[in-house]
């Protein structure tokens, strides 16, 4: 069944006009804030300490703590490994690593 245009073009138009598209530098701005969902597991102990401290700060998320966290760790990381590490030139495998 074809389904038929009951209106045309949208009326709204001539008092909205349409969007222009983002300009190439608020694209790069977007994709730095731009966010990814990551899963993986962590003791049963750090998460209650975690959600605690959640609870307990006006404002913070999971989320936040997890990303402040995170930057902290690298950034101990990088400095004992002279700089940012290089692009890796793969994904990272997944499941337990082999010892």
């Amino acid at each position: 069944m074809v389904k038929r245009q009951t209106i045309g073009a949208n009326p709204l138009d001539v008092m909205v006009p349409p969007t222009p598209p983002p300009s190439p530098e608020l694209a790069e701005e977007e994709k730095k804030d731009a966010k990814e969902r990551c899963t993986f597991h962590i003791s049963v102990a750090l998460m209650e300490r975690a959600r605690n401290c959640v609870f307990w700060t006006p404002g913070l998320t999971m989320g936040g703590l997890a990303e402040e966290g995170i930057k902290k760790a690298l950034g101990a990381y990088e400095k004992k490994n002279g700089g940012p590490f290089p692009q890796r030139k793969s994904n990272l495998k997944g499941g337990r690593p082999v010892r």
